[in-house]
């Protein structure tokens, strides 16, 4: 019997070898939420650091802002898997945004809550924040309250925007689109960078990263795609995306204030996020991908969703304490503040993402049976 082009989106999955859930994607978000903490540790961190061993730490963990394009590629595969295999079914709308306000209002609300009570003056960020805007406060002249909501909003952008395109654009035109978007982003950004208009939190700037992983979903699921077709695509734009980005780095020019930086790093950090995606998809090299699939880093990717939310109130708290203790006695700040600090850290992280995950996220998603 021949099968319907529905049944041909939905199954393609399972020609191609594909299971329905990928898990070394879980431990990929557990590895983004990982270095984006230590990020955040980074920054924060007291000065007058002892050691170049310690110094080196920081500098390295300080590039892990990437981990939110690593989000963003992510979210860009995941999100346009769905959409195409459910863009024929009824309700499909209904559907899509009922299922992502069950997956993500109730823990941004508490969010909300906690920075309203936690964070003084935040009044008018907040009140850009609950309508997704948070990226856009500068536009409003409004300080930026609480950094991790600007990605949030981002995200919240695409998914009003991109499934109206999948659902009424044909496969070869979608991935034109996204094509398009993924090479124009970074020239725009360049312009704005050369002409004083730059800032990396706006929505139009940042499109490439997800793109690059709904990119990689059309290949993946495309009925025509053979194993061959998925791994040469995730091979050369993995390896493409790496090399610029380790070139770049080796040359100091990766940071995201440089012009370089700014206009490659967003869109080589998703590509190589790309090629891994496609890879684990396959199910090839088992073996690379063992540390991805390890419990640890799979519970931190399923409980990721409030460990960033949260984990800069807690990781400036921590630190303002800390900078707080060694002025008052005079210690040295050294590999055991550092550890300290990030032990605190990640036991209050993990802690209150497992007791949200349980209690606010588990009870939440268990409605999204309703909306298939």
């Amino acid at each position: 019997m021949n099968e319907s082009p529905q049944q041909l989106a939905t199954n393609c999955l399972e020609v191609h070898g594909i299971p329905e859930r990928i898990p070394e994607l879980d431990g990929l978000r557990g590895v983004a939420v990982l270095v984006v903490v230590l990020h955040h540790i980074s920054q924060s961190f007291p000065e007058g650091a002892v050691g170049g061993t310690l110094r080196l730490w920081l500098a390295v963990t300080h590039a892990g802002w990437t981990g939110v394009d690593i989000f963003f590629a992510l979210s860009g595969f995941l999100i346009t898997r769905i959409l195409l295999g459910t863009r024929n079914r009824p309700h499909y709308y209904r559907n899509f945004y009922a299922r992502r306000v069950l997956r993500l209002m109730p823990p941004y609300l508490i969010m909300l809550v906690l920075i309203a009570t936690l964070v003084p003056g935040s009044g008018r960020f907040l009140a850009l924040s609950v309508v997704y805007l948070a990226n856009f406060s500068a536009l409003f002249g409004i300080p930026m309250s609480y950094g991790p909501l600007w990605s949030l909003a981002i995200e919240e952008h695409y998914y009003l925007i991109w499934p109206w395109l999948v659902r009424f654009l044909n496969r070869r035109v979608l991935a034109a689109v996204g094509i398009l978007l993924c090479f124009s982003t970074p020239v725009f950004r360049y312009y704005a960078q050369t002409h004083g208009f730059f800032n990396p939190y706006f929505s139009w700037f940042r499109f490439d990263g997800l793109m690059w992983g709904s990119l990689s979903a059309v290949v993946v699921t495309a009925p025509n795609s053979s194993r061959r077709i998925i791994r040469w695509w995730s091979v050369t734009v993995g390896s493409i995306g790496a090399f610029i980005y380790v070139v770049g780095a080796m040359m100091g020019a990766m940071g995201r204030n440089s012009l370089l930086g700014s206009t490659i790093v967003f869109g080589a950090v998703a590509m190589a996020t790309t090629g891994v995606i496609g890879l684990a998809a396959l199910g090839e090299l088992r073996a690379l991908w063992a540390p991805l699939r390890s419990r640890v880093l799979r519970y931190l990717g399923d409980i990721s969703y409030w460990i960033y939310l949260i984990h800069a109130l807690i990781v400036e708290t921590a630190c303002t304490l800390a900078k707080e203790l060694i002025a008052d006695r005079h210690l040295t700040v050294d590999w055991s503040v550092c550890l300290a600090i990030t032990a605190i850290v990640a036991v209050l992280v993990v802690a209150s993402g497992a007791m949200v995950r349980r209690w606010v996220e588990m009870p939440f998603l268990r409605l999204k049976q309703r909306f298939r």
